[in-house]
């Protein structure tokens, strides 16, 4: 390319159209890319205009089923992702001629997670190290992985079994364990267990349909040959669990979500199978060198896992009657 022409690419391209039409390729749609990436999907559609004219090339295909790139597009979101391994380069080698670790590390978790223990540790975390500032996103352990893979966020928690991208790194975190909250006056209250086909025949009150649960309760209800349509759909487990003490039906979700209910009118029940005990993992994204402040916190988590343990759920027996309690998972 003549100097003129690398001169006026160099002045004309900017990183931020590059990340746009990166997340436009990732999701093929524009108004999912503008979401993602928190800007009007006009503003997108103009970041692209702009590079098709700098580079006087056709970047996308748009069709009635998405957006996906041209030939010329993907081999520009090939270079565009070199170029973004390397800034990413530059910005870890630089972090670590900072004097003492500072900067920003970006957070991804689940809300059981995050409420569980993760709040804490990162609150710990930021006491030791008060000039790394954290950047945290609640999402569900599918948003997570995705995210850390594209290098959306440096770490993630998220909890098994979703699969894992070959882009990321998984390293265990804590143990979950997920519980069934009952109206105190229903049958299901005073049982040492209950089993999943039991909670098939209840009213379920469903948390958000793409979260690390529901996706759970979905497989295990393929693999019994049966089909699982909550009676309600909530949007977080607050709703649930006042649902649940109005006496609208049962939910479920993990004990460290169920600290705030009403023992008056909710009841704890652990679930009988095996996949209610999850695992929690931090993941990080395969074969790129996390910056100093991200690589700090992700020793600090990894630490934790030797000091705690998660609650697990067990049942006393009070006055003849089993009640709830949390005991350490061992």
């Amino acid at each position: 390319m003549a100097a003129p022409l690398l001169k006026k690419t160099i002045t004309k391209l900017d990183l931020l159209s590059l990340r746009l039409f990166l997340t436009i390729c990732e999701e093929k749609s524009i108004g999912r890319a503008a979401e993602r990436e928190c800007i009007a999907p006009s503003a997108v559609t103009k970041r692209v205009q702009e590079l098709e004219y700098l580079f006087d090339v056709k970047l996308l295909y748009r069709s009635a089923k998405g957006t996906v790139p041209t030939p010329v597009g993907e081999a520009l979101a090939e270079h565009a992702r070199d170029i973004f391994r390397l800034v990413e380069g530059i910005r870890t080698d630089l972090s670590e001629f900072a004097e003492g670790v500072k900067g920003h590390v970006r957070v991804a978790a689940i809300p059981s997670a995050l409420i569980g223990f993760a709040a804490d540790d990162l609150h710990e975390f930021m006491v030791e190290h008060p000039q790394v500032n954290l950047d945290m996103r609640e999402q569900t352990s599918t948003d997570v992985i995705h995210a850390v893979a594209t290098g959306t966020v440096d770490i993630g928690i998220y909890a098994t079994p979703p699969s894992i991208d070959l882009e990321v790194e998984s390293h265990f975190y804590r143990r979950d364990e997920l519980a069934l909250l009952v109206p105190s006056n229903s049958p299901l209250a005073t049982r040492s267990a209950v089993s999943f086909a039991e909670l098939l025949e209840e009213d379920f009150i469903g948390v958000h349909e793409n979260s690390s649960v529901m996706s759970q309760i979905r497989r295990a209800a393929t693999g019994m040959g049966r089909q699982f349509t909550p009676r309600y759909q909530v949007q977080s487990n607050e709703v649930a669990r006042s649902m649940v003490g109005a006496g609208f039906g049962v939910t479920l979700m993990p004990v460290g979500m169920t600290s705030a209910r009403d023992p008056a009118r909710i009841a704890m029940v652990p679930l009988s199978e095996d996949w209610a005990r999850r695992e929690l993992r931090i993941c990080t994204r395969r074969g790129l060198p996390l910056p100093a402040p991200a690589r700090l916190l992700l020793d600090f988590l990894l630490r934790q896992v030797e000091h705690h343990d998660l609650p697990r759920l067990e049942l006393a027996t009070r006055n003849g009657v089993l009640m709830p309690r949390v005991a350490a998972l061992v």
